[in-house]
């Protein structure tokens, strides 16, 4: 076992080669363990990432275990700490979020990131999926090995080199190794989804059907059928006009309607896909489009679904990352020649046109009014935004930029439009995304 399980590794690395940095997500658990100590027996150049999440008393203890066992194997270890969001579909879910989060801001394009599922994992995965009513694509489970969005839009490549194995071959191993591991109390829980599958359900299954086995199976021909509605989807949605957002994506919702429901779910699902997203439950992906459809044109539609939202603008369909509710306060000087960090993930850049020299930028407070260039009065700016077109959802969001010796003479609305002759049009407002770190 011991020979076998590191050939099985460097089998499914040599399938799927890196270009760039491999990344090993370590938790510490038996199953990152062991990859950990096979990824150091085969020699391989890695760096191990820990994500903190702060949900257990015992947190940080099991960091130092990790930075201590890393090291000991002569593996650079990086720790992220986060914090975990549960209002949208639980705890499991907004930790699993919180550390894909880390992973997008952490890889770089052509790294691959090395996670330790096995075979039992992908059996769980399976039936939960099957019991919340997934589809094809959902039933198709976890892929080997697929692409992982990075921040800026370019993509990583995500691995799980240890799916075709059990549980019982890693504890073995692990065993035969004389590795220590940590024991999360929460697999204790009954009270998770998972944990009550794990403990109750597939051990009685198991004595009757070799139940590992026939999910890989099935899961392998599922996904030859969520390959093919993928590519249907991604037919439909070049044909409902899918565009690149400020924030986020947008599609065409008249030509989304001439679709029928099926086609429309299945878009969804897909779009929801490319955009590194989790499988949503049906009757959750159903109730958002009726809502979507539903909707009137001017309305403030916002529908959570797997961390994203579904809304809706002036006939188009949006998805987008959250936004957080409470809106950031504050005012910032700005030298005008480098990049400002705005809070909540947005950032200003000055193009290399942009004069130097003091300023003050805040969001809005109310009330304001601007005189864009080529206006003879000034109006309220709650009014030119919406001849802007900008979203409703962002224009609390929209830096605005001072004079820093002249705090009430407004020259630019984020990349919108100027107020006053002699500053070139070259700033750029963009979301570079939240960051997880606290």
């Amino acid at each position: 076992m011991s020979v076998e399980l590191p050939e099985i590794v460097a089998a499914a690395l040599s399938r799927h080669p890196c270009a760039g940095v491999r990344w090993v997500a370590y938790s510490g658990g038996l199953d990152s363990s062991v990859l950990l100590h096979i990824l150091a027996r085969l020699r391989l150049p890695v760096r191990a990432i820990h994500v903190h999440h702060g949900l257990s008393a015992n947190a940080d203890a099991w960091q130092e275990h990790c930075v201590s066992t890393a090291e000991s194997l002569g593996i650079p270890i990086e720790v992220r700490r986060v914090a975990v969001d549960s209002g949208d579909g639980g705890l499991e879910q907004g930790a699993r979020r919180a550390r894909y989060h880390v992973f997008a801001e952490l890889l770089q394009p052509g790294d691959q990131l090395l996670l330790a599922q096995h075979g039992d994992d992908q059996a769980e995965t399976f039936l939960l999926r099957l019991l919340r009513g997934s589809g094809a694509l959902g039933l198709a489970a976890m892929a080997e090995s697929r692409q992982l969005e990075c921040e800026g839009g370019s993509t990583a490549t995500l691995l799980r080199p240890l799916l075709g194995t059990g549980r019982d071959q890693l504890e073995s191993y692990a065993r035969a190794e004389g590795l220590s591991w940590i024991e999360d109390e929460s697999n204790r829980d009954l009270s998770l989804e998972r944990n009550f599958l794990r403990a109750r359900v597939l051990p009685p299954l198991r004595e009757r059907w070799p139940v590992r086995e026939r999910v890989a199976r099935a899961a392998s021909n599922l996904r030859e059928a969520a390959d093919l509605l993928q590519d249907l989807g991604d037919v439909d949605l070049l044909a409902c006009d899918r565009r690149e957002e400020r924030f986020g994506e947008s599609i065409d919702l008249k030509l989304l309607c001439q679709l029928p429901p099926r086609r429309r779910k299945n878009l969804l699902r897909t779009w929801l896909t490319r955009l590194g997203g989790d499988m949503p439950a049906a009757v959750h992906l159903e109730e958002a489009l009726d809502q979507a459809m539903a909707a009137a044109e001017d309305s403030e539609l916002a529908v959570s679904l797997v961390g994203r939202v579904v809304r809706r603008y002036r006939n188009r369909l949006y998805l987008t990352p959250q936004l957080p509710q409470a809106l950031a306060t504050g005012d910032w000087s700005w030298r005008g020649d480098r990049t400002l960090l705005l809070p909540q993930g947005w950032e200003l850049r000055p193009g290399a046109a942009w004069p130097a020299g003091d300023y003050r930028v805040h969001f809005r407070r109310g009330g304001e009014r601007a005189q864009p260039l080529g206006r003879a009065h000034s109006q309220r700016l709650k009014k030119l935004l919406q001849e802007t077109g900008l979203e409703p959802w962002l224009r609390d969001r929209v830096p605005l930029v001072y004079r820093a010796d002249a705090p009430e003479s407004l020259l630019a609305v984020g990349d919108l439009f100027r107020c006053e002759e002699g500053l070139p049009d070259a700033l750029e407002w963009r979301y570079c995304g939240l960051p997880t770190a606290i």
